[in-house]
This record gives C-alpha cells, sequence and structure tokens, in this order.
C-alpha cells in the first residue's frame, strides 16, 4: 500500500515508527514533513530521518506548492495521513483539488478543553473536517475532541503515537541490574512556559525540606524559562540531549517528573515509563490518562500546585524500596505503542479509510 504523512516537526520515537511502517513488505512510505524554526531544540533531524523517504519544508518559509503538489501525485499515495489544520503543508494535503479522491485520516493530539475557540472549532473547521474518512488520535482525551469535532464514534482510532521501546527497555534493563535504585529526579523538555519550569523548581525546593537526604533533580532542555533552574541546590541543568542518549541517561535515574500546565500527549512521558521509570506528573499531561496510573506506577496530581507536586516527589521518595516493582508495573501499558506494533496498527487504519473512501467520517 501506498501511504504518505504529512507532519509538523520530528521526533526519533516518529522516526522510529515511520521505519517499522516503511519496512512492511508491500508498504510505500512517502514523509512530508514542516520542521518548527525556533530557538528552544536542537534536534538533528537530518539523522533522524535518514533512511526514509522524507520531504522537508521550514515552517514560515515559502514553499513551492505546485512542486509539493507534483511530488505528492508522483508518489500516487492511496491513503493520507495528515496531521491537524494549521501548517501549511497539511492544509496543501487536505484540500488540494488534484488530491480530491485520495482517501483522508485525520491525525491530531488536542484534548478538548472548555474554550470558546474549542466550543467553534466545529463550525470553524467544518469543511475541512469533512475531506476526512477517520481520526487518528492518541488517547481518550483526543478522542472526546473527535468526537465534539463531529467524527462518529466508529470512525475515531486510537494509538497515534509510536514508540521506539526497544531502544528504551535497555535502559529498564540496565537500571534494574544496579546494586542501588538511582536517587535522582529527571526533567526532560523545553524550558517553555507552559512546561511550569518555575512550579517543578519551586515543588523540588519544598521536597527537599520535607524529606532527609533527598534526592538530586536533573533537568535536561532548552528555552526561555532556563534561567529559572540557576543556582537551586540538588538541581544540575544538563541542556539539551539528543535523542540517542536519552535512555542511557533515564537508566541513571530514579523517577520522571512533568510540571505542564499545557501539553496534549507529552512523548517522554510514554518514554519514562517505557524506560522503567515511575513518573510524577500533572493531570494536565495528557498521555498519563494511558501510561501512568497514579499511586500504581506513579503520581498524578492537579496543575499549578507546588505542594502537591513536592509531596508527590516526597512520596518517590519514601517508596524507594518499591520503586523496581512500579517500573515494572508501567511496562505493559506503554507495549501497544512499539514502534512494530503501531506500524500494524497504522496500516490497518490506511487500508480502512481506502475502503471507505471519501465518505465523510462526521456525522451530518
Amino acid at each position: 500500500m501506498r501511504i504518505a504523512f504529512f507532519w509538523t516537526g520530528v521526533t526519533a520515537n516518529m522516526a522510529a515508527s515511520w521505519r517499522a511502517l516503511a519496512a512492511v513488505p508491500g508498504v510505500k512510505l512517502t514523509i512530508f514533513i514542516e520542521l518548527p524554526k525556533r530557538p528552544d531544540t536542537a534536534f538533528d533531524h537530518a539523522s533522524l530521518l535518514a533512511g526514509l523517504d522524507a520531504r522537508v519544508s521550514i515552517a514560515g518559509e515559502p514553499f513551492d506548492r505546485a512542486a509539493v503538489e507534483r511530488a505528492i501525485l508522483e508518489a500516487d499515495p492511496e491513503a493520507l495521513v495528515v496531521l491537524g489544520w494549521r501548517s501549511p503543508l497539511c492544509r496543501l494535503a487536505a484540500e488540494s483539488p488534484a488530491l480530491a479522491g485520495v482517501p483522508k485520516v485525520f491525525a491530531f493530539d488536542m484534548p478538548f478543553v472548555m474554550s470558546l475557540r474549542k466550543l467553534l472549532a466545529p463550525y470553524v473547521l467544518g469543511r475541512y473536517l469533512r475531506r476526512f474518512a477517520l481520526a487518528y488520535v492518541p488517547g481518550e482525551r483526543s478522542a472526546a475532541y473527535a468526537r465534539h469535532l463531529g467524527f462518529a464514534a466508529g470512525r475515531i482510532e486510537r494509538g497515534l503515537i509510536g514508540l521506539d521501546t526497544a531502544a528504551f527497555a535497555a535502559a529498564a534493563r540496565d537500571r534494574q541490574a544496579l546494586s542501588a535504585w538511582p536517587r535522582r529526579f529527571l526533567y526532560v523538555g523545553r524550558y517553555a512556559e507552559e512546561k511550569r519550569i518555575d512550579l517543578l523548581v519551586e515543588a523540588y525546593r519544598r521536597y527537599r525540606g520535607l524529606v532527609r537526604e533527598p534526592w538530586t533533580l536533573t533537568a535536561c532542555g532548552m528555552g526561555p524559562e532556563a534561567a529559572r533552574l540557576r543556582g537551586v541546590e540538588g538541581l544540575t541543568d544538563r541542556g539539551f540531549v539528543q535523542p540517542a542518549h536519552m535512555p542511557r541517561l533515564m537508566a541513571d535515574h530514579g523517577a520522571f517528573v512533568l510540571a505542564s500546565d499545557y501539553d496534549p500527549w507529552p512523548f517522554v512521558v510514554s518514554e519514562s515509563v517505557a524506560a522503567g521509570l515511575p513518573v510524577v506528573c500533572t493531570d494536565s499531561c495528557g498521555s498519563h490518562v494511558e501510561v501512568v496510573r497514579s499511586w500504581f506506577n506513579g503520581r498524578v496530581v492537579g496543575p499549578g500546585d507546588p505542594g502537591a507536586f513536592a509531596e508527590a516527589l516526597a512520596w518517590i521518595h519514601e517508596h524507594e524500596r518499591e520503586l523496581p516493582a512500579m517500573a515494572a508495573r508501567g511496562l505493559p501499558l506503554v507495549a501497544a505503542y512499539a514502534a512494530d506494533v503501531w506500524a500494524e496498527r497504522t496500516l490497518a487504519i490506511c487500508r480502512r479509510a481506502a475502503s471507505i473512501g471519501n465518505r465523510p467520517g462526521r456525522s451530518p
């Protein structure tokens, strides 16, 4: 089957998932990617995409629409997977008259929140969304939004995100082989306002006052909030770490932390669980719904509450002996997102879209 993806940004996990799909006999995969032009990431995109038939453009820079359309037609896809509606590249794939006869799958990770923009979305985006046979989302929070957008329940597929679980499984094995569980918390992500670096630092300070012999905290990333990490006792800022080094980094830590105010489906939570780490995160981190069970393989607390977050860090600290068991409990939760499982699922969804054809997935 010939499949074309239209995507914004790229991660090591999606690259591994695309490789797994491209390796399936009979699949010809073409990827069109719009990369963000922003200063708070340093991914080596060329290495991530090596070996894939990927065509790259940069967000905000002009691109030759006619040339892109010709490239799509030359690939002769039997199904298109289109991410969202904001990217000009993705909108071209969805709206081009030349591609009107190609079945399309609408992919997105956003959850529903009570806001005027989300309430009006079914009306504002109605004409755009009628072009899609199916919606493909990570999990339940995005599925709820898909229903709000008008997609019939039978036209919503879950499991959009794939993970390179094999790489992180090695981290879980390496940590279990250590003589003692690492007494270090780990944060990985952009140093951006919505990640609530300020709350994480405040919660960590409070945690240090609640326990004896507190764990250290390692932060990895880059962005405008980096200054908040300076001069904090027990905290080390490692800066940006390339994806290839992430499993080794996770193997050297004992729990993952994320205090975001808004995070639709953060990959890093699933990566951490796959690496055998208990997780402390806020309810705003959408992926916790699928891969973190509070009091079972981590803790989930309300957003914006440094006191509750500090207490959750202290709970991890106090349950050090149970952490290996917590880590093991999380591994089955991420198994469904393994790259090879994702490839099989995505191929089946694209075949389903092809069988549906141009019949819209939205209810009248």
